[in-house]
Order: structure tokens, then C-alpha cells, then sequence
């Protein structure tokens, strides 16, 4: 009796584990720590369907994601096989709307972070005792891809689960993120496939999208590569939302007439998946060239637009000074020194295309700028200026031993060596600049393929190349120049100045890798150096004269400007550092987060910051409690801060957008910021 009674209590304590079991603890594998996953049933009961709701949560470490249900061009989707189970005849799957990824060209679609997946058991009979034995299958990658298996067993009977709050919440909400089903129709839905170009063009109506993504899934071993996505108006102004995607299949060319496919729309605010079949016909393409072509446009431009940013303001004067002596010598000189420095800048402009195809092979972060992240890159820029510098004051002589300070130093000579210099120097100070146009055609360039980002890169060299090239062609400019005489001694002493001041801003970035008392001992040193140089070529009296008359110069503007720049910058605004989960709270509470990428090294981030987040009324605006403003730190080297700006299609600071209620998925502002466009930006992101 007493075993028998030992026995019945075993029984009785093992029954509520096994038959009344609703959830699964955390599966784990230890070959692959970063993902966990775990099975919950609501303890609901569809007796009219004989089913059961259960929901599975997957939880994804760092930047592992996983898949949806049609992965794109890479990746396996998740999937549970239950064959071995007892009472289950069906587990209908369901998938929350997913994310678009990026990553060496490929388009993927998936999640990150934590995903929950709606699941309806299908039971036989639901009195009857079930046993749901099966292996959940989940690919996880970030640059490389792990297959896991996780092993679910579970004993219940339909009919006695209860309740579970927590299992009930997390599938409703998860529920809620998967695109409802349209009702089929003609009159939503317009699917055509050429089967000549291969290529599949879905219209449909327009139901007030903003920035959608289209996916179009059903052919399981068929790709979609997306072309573009517009919005058309129609004969009739009815709206309709257009898309035209390439299909390319392993096995051959596709044909998908009436096939059944699946066509999911969503944006920030809504997910809708329509179901219909493509009838043949011909489908006129967009011209992809044409995009081409404009992104080549923008890249000539940005080029252009780069001569007159202030990283490159100190070249252009030194360059100055060689077109105001160029009516004393030959026009096929002049014709050959511009042509080198031409020549300078397309080389360099090549070789930042190489090492960025480098970077996207090796699977590295890319980035505009991203050299100035590199203490050695700066010091040898401060040497260069240095150099430049004081050869301008007249330190060095023109023939000097062959070396590299020599070229540099005898850039200013008729030496077609340091004209080709000078052009790759001015695109190594261009860099840390982003410009109107630049950033796009940056951006369209680092996303595509390596022909296109050497023709990107190209059309920027041409542009900045753009003006001495025109003297290259027309030499005969060079009449129109004053001519030369002792007036050029104190312009290059101009051009010195600035120089000089670009080798102490130059310093002054370095104040991330070295203790500021050795950049304060070495700019110290290059300013008396060049108060000496100064002093022997003009004199004591008219260096003082000089000095004097430029600090007065700078005081007369100061005046002048004195009602916007009278008081100093606030510094209270507090900053958060960037952290898109915490962004993503925020904007649940209603809170508006301004987001500020950056970098020390980055002219335009400072001009934006000092002309317009500091200025009234934007920096009013971001003091209000409404308001969060966070900042992305890209001085040094940060997967982090990378990953954010690629993820928006950016490759470079600065980089500011604005999240709220009414623009979860943030708006992204221009490079050059006005106060008009921030507010705008922020009134639209605020509105409930």
C-alpha cells in the first residue's frame, strides 16, 4: 500500500506538467546562444474549428535577425514540422509584417530584436489527449547565417487548458501585426506578367500609402528583386499604387499566369496582403538608365558644389594664386598644370572607389568621410597643411631632394607633379564635407553594384575637376586675370593663414585619440612658427600691421552679426545617446525624438548645429517637454552608429530625422538644415 500510494502521488504530481502543460520555458541551444524561442497555447478553444491559439516568441540577441515567410534574395524561412505528433492535423502559421534588410546588394525581409508568430493548432478531437511533438527550424544571421533546431514536446487536452493572460496578450498583439487579408478582386488588384522581359508589374488601389514597400511572394523557388515603386493616377483619377518587380528563377525562366500569388503592401501605419493571379500581357519598363543618369547628374553637381565648401576653401586659394600667375607663362603650361590637377582628383576619387569596393567585399562598414575616423589619417593631414603652409611663406625651396614633402612642398611651381598633388589633396580635405546633391549620389552609389559606384565616383571627380578643366580648355582665360605683381605676396600670405588654420582645426580633431596638452604644445608651435614667418618676409612692424588688421576685420563682422551670434550657444539641451529601441518607446509615449548624427570632424554638422539646432526658434522648440533629442556619435569608428545610417540609406554625416506619433518610422531631413524644415518636420512627426 505505501508503494502504491508513493505511485499515485508521482501520478498526481506529474499529470498538471504534462496534460495541463500550456507553454514551454525558453528553448535554447548552446551551439547558438543568441536566439531563444518559446511555445505558448491562450488556452482559448475554436470549437468550431476544433483549434487552438498559440503563440511563438522568438527573442533575437545583438544584430541577429531571422526571416519571413518569403526571405528575398537570401536566407531561410523559419518553419516547425510536427509529423510525430498525436491529435494535431494542421498548424496554420501565421507572419507579422516584416522589415526590408540590406546587406552586399541582396534585399531580404525579416525581423530583428524579438518577433512573436501567431499559430492555430488544429486538433482531431478536442477531448482527447494531444501530444505536440515537433522541431522548430529557425534561421538566424547577421553577416553569417546559423541553421538551429529547438525541440518542442508538449502533452494537453484542448477542452481543460484555462486561460493564460500573458499567452492571450502576446498572440492578439501579434495577431494585430500580421497584413489583413483583402477580399479578391479585380477592381483592388491588377497583376501582369510579360513573359518575354520576365517581369511582373502589380497595380493597386491606392488607399492613402505613404512610403510603402511592396512584396510579392507565392512561387517558392522564384526571386523578386523590386524595381520601383510609384504612385500613378489613372485614365479614370482613380489612384492606384504601381509596382514592377524582375523575377529570376534557378530553374529557368518563370511563368507565372495564373499562378496564385500573394501581394503584401504596408507602411508605417497599415499592412494589407491581397491574393490574386497574373494574367500575360506586355509591361512597359521605366528606364532604369534614366535613374542612372540622374544620380550622375547629382554626382557632377555635388562635385562642383565641393569646391566651395570650407574643407576645400584652402585649396581653391592656393590654386588662386597659380591662375593669377598664369598670364606670365605659355598656354600649353597652364593647359598642362590644370589638366594635372585634374587629374589629381579623378585618381583619388578612384582610389576612394577602390577601397570602398574593398569594404563592401570584405563585408566592412562604408561610409563617406570615414578615413577622418583614423587618428594616423589625421596626423598625416596636419602635415600636409602644415607643409603647405609655410611653402606658401616661402620655407622651402622649390627644388628640393625628390621626396614626398618636396612634391608638396613645390606644389606651387610648374611642375605638373605637384598640380596632380594638389587635385588629390583637395579631395582628401573634400571628404569630411557632405553637399547638397553629394549625400544622394553617395548614398545611390555605396547601394549599388561595382560598375555603378565607379561611374558614381567618377561623375564627382568630374565635377569637382569641372573648373580646371574649363582652363584647362580655355587657357586663354587666363589673360583676364590680374597680373601678377608684389599684391600676390600678401594675397599667399592670405591663403597661408587659412591653410593654417585648417592644420589647427585638423588638431583639433585629434583631441579623441591624443591628451589635449600635446595638441595645445603642437599648435602652439605652428602658430609662433608662422608669427616668425610672418615677421622675416614683412617686417616686424607690418606683421604686427597685418595681424592687426585682421583681427579688426574679424571684430567689424563680429559687429555686424552681433544681434545672432551676441550670445554664446546654449549648452543645456540633453542630448540622450542614440538608441532606436529607446526612440521607439518614446514615440509610443507621444513623445517627438530629434535625432542628431554627427561627427567632430564633419564642417557641415557644425554649421548645422551652430546655424540652426542652437538658433531660435528649432532650438525652442527642442527645449519643450514634448521633446527628445538624441545624438548619434560618428567621430570614432561605431558598427552602431554605421548600422543606424545605412539603415536610412545613409552613407555620411550629417544626418538628422525626426520621429513622433505621426511619423513612427522617422523623416528624414536634407543635409543642409533650415529652421523651417525642422519645424516642419517636427510639427508633421507630432500630429496624433
Amino acid at each position: 500500500m505505501r508503494y502504491f500510494f508513493a505511485l499515485w502521488m508521482m501520478v498526481i504530481a506529474i499529470i498538471p506538467h504534462s496534460v495541463n502543460a500550456q507553454s514551454t520555458p525558453w528553448l535554447t541551444n548552446p551551439n547558438h546562444p543568441p536566439v531563444t524561442a518559446r511555445l505558448m497555447l491562450t488556452g482559448e478553444v475554436d470549437e468550431a474549428n476544433k483549434r487552438v491559439p498559440a503563440v511563438l516568441e522568438v527573442q533575437l540577441a545583438d544584430d541577429w535577425k531571422t526571416y519571413w515567410r518569403s526571405p528575398g534574395e537570401g536566407g531561410i524561412a523559419p518553419k516547425i514540422t510536427w509529423s510525430n505528433s498525436h491529435n494535431i492535423t494542421d498548424i496554420d502559421w501565421q507572419w507579422p509584417t516584416p522589415e526590408a534588410f540590406s546587406l552586399l546588394g541582396l534585399e531580404t525581409f525579416g525581423y530583428r530584436e524579438k518577433v512573436a508568430f501567431p499559430l492555430m493548432i488544429s486538433t482531431e478531437d478536442l477531448d482527447e489527449p494531444t501530444n505536440l511533438n515537433a522541431t522548430l527550424t529557425l534561421s538566424s544571421c547577421t553577416t553569417v547565417c546559423v541553421l538551429t533546431d529547438y525541440e518542442i514536446d508538449m502533452d494537453f487536452v484542448p477542452e481543460q487548458l484555462s486561460s493564460d493572460s500573458q499567452a492571450m496578450f502576446s498572440f492578439n498583439k501579434a495577431l494585430a501585426n500580421v497584413p489583413q487579408v483583402q477580399t479578391p478582386g479585380a477592381d483592388a488588384t491588377q497583376l501582369l506578367w510579360d513573359n518575354v522581359q520576365q517581369i511582373l508589374q502589380v497595380r493597386v488601389q491606392d488607399t492613402g500609402w505613404r512610403n510603402p514597400t511592396v512584396i510579392v511572394d507565392g512561387e517558392p523557388d522564384s526571386t523578386f528583386k523590386l524595381l520601383n515603386v510609384e504612385q500613378i493616377v489613372d485614365e479614370q483619377q482613380q489612384g492606384w499604387l504601381q509596382a514592377q518587380f524582375h523575377v529570376s528563377n534557378w530553374l529557368g525562366e518563370a511563368n507565372l499566369v495564373d499562378v496564385p500569388l500573394n501581394v503584401t503592401v504596408f507602411d508605417s501605419d497599415k499592412a494589407l496582403e491581397y491574393q490574386a493571379s497574373a494574367s500575360g500581357g506586355l509591361v512597359q519598363v521605366p528606364s532604369v538608365t534614366q535613374g542612372l543618369l540622374t544620380m550622375i547628374l547629382f554626382a557632377i553637381i555635388g562635385g562642383l558644389v565641393l569646391n566651395v565648401m570650407p574643407c576645400v576653401l584652402p585649396v581653391l586659394g592656393m590654386k588662386l594664386s597659380a591662375v593669377i600667375s598664369a598670364p606670365s607663362i605659355a598656354q600649353q603650361q597652364i593647359r598642362r598644370q590644370f589638366v594635372a590637377s585634374a587629374l589629381g582628383i579623378l585618381v583619388s576619387f578612384w582610389l576612394l572607389a577602390t577601397f570602398v569596393m574593398v569594404l563592401k567585399v570584405s563585408g566592412q562598414a562604408v561610409g563617406w568621410g570615414v578615413q577622418f575616423q583614423s587618428p594616423w589619417f589625421i596626423g598625416f593631414m596636419v602635415l600636409v597643411t602644415a607643409v603647405f603652409a609655410f611653402n606658401m611663406l616661402g620655407a622651402f625651396e622649390i627644388n628640393l631632394p625628390s621626396s614626398l614633402q618636396t612634391k608638396l612642398a613645390t606644389s606651387g611651381g610648374n611642375d605638373t607633379k605637384g598640380h596632380f598633388l594638389q587635385g588629390m589633396f583637395a579631395t582628401l580635405l573634400a571628404t569630411p564635407c557632405s553637399a547638397p546633391f553629394l549625400g544622394t549620389a553617395v548614398a545611390f552609389a555605396f547601394g549599388a553594384d561595382m560598375i555603378t559606384l565607379w561611374v558614381i565616383f567618377t561623375a564627382l571627380a568630374f565635377g569637382m575637376a569641372l573648373p580646371w578643366l574649363l582652363i584647362a580648355a580655355l587657357p586663354q582665360l587666363a589673360r583676364y586675370f590680374p597680373k601678377p605683381g608684389a599684391w600676390m605676396n600678401h594675397l599667399k600670405l592670405v591663403f597661408s593663414g587659412m591653410l593654417l588654420l585648417t592644420s589647427l582645426w585638423l588638431i583639433s580633431l585629434l583631441g579623441s585619440f591624443i591628451a589635449s596638452v600635446y595638441l595645445w604644445g603642437v599648435a602652439a608651435i605652428l602658430a609662433i612658427a608662422f608669427v616668425v614667418m610672418v615677421g622675416k618676409r614683412l617686417g616686424v612692424a607690418a606683421a604686427v600691421a597685418s595681424i592687426s588688421i585682421a583681427v579688426a576685420m574679424i571684430s567689424i563682422v563680429a559687429f555686424m552679426t552681433s544681434d545672432r551670434w551676441a550670445q554664446a550657444l546654449p549648452t543645456d539641451l540633453e542630448w540622450q545617446p542614440l538608441d532606436e529601441q529607446v526612440i521607439a518607446n518614446h514615440v509610443a509615449n507621444g513623445k517627438t525624438v530629434f535625432v542628431d548624427v554627427t561627427a567632430d570632424w564633419c564642417i557641415t554638422c557644425k554649421a548645422n548645429k551652430v546655424g540652426v539646432i542652437l538658433q531660435d526658434p528649432v532650438y525652442s522648440r527642442l527645449k519643450q517637454p514634448d521633446m527628445v533629442t538624441m545624438i548619434g556619435d560618428w567621430t570614432t569608428p561605431s558598427e552602431h552608429i554605421t548600422g543606424y545610417l545605412q539603415s536610412h540609406g545613409r552613407f555620411g554625416v550629417p544626418f538628422n530625422i525626426v520621429y513622433g506619433p505621426g511619423a513612427p518610422q522617422g523623416i528624414p531631413l536634407p543635409v543642409i538644415l533650415t529652421s523651417e524644415q525642422v519645424l516642419t518636420a517636427i510639427a508633421q512627426a507630432s500630429a496624433q
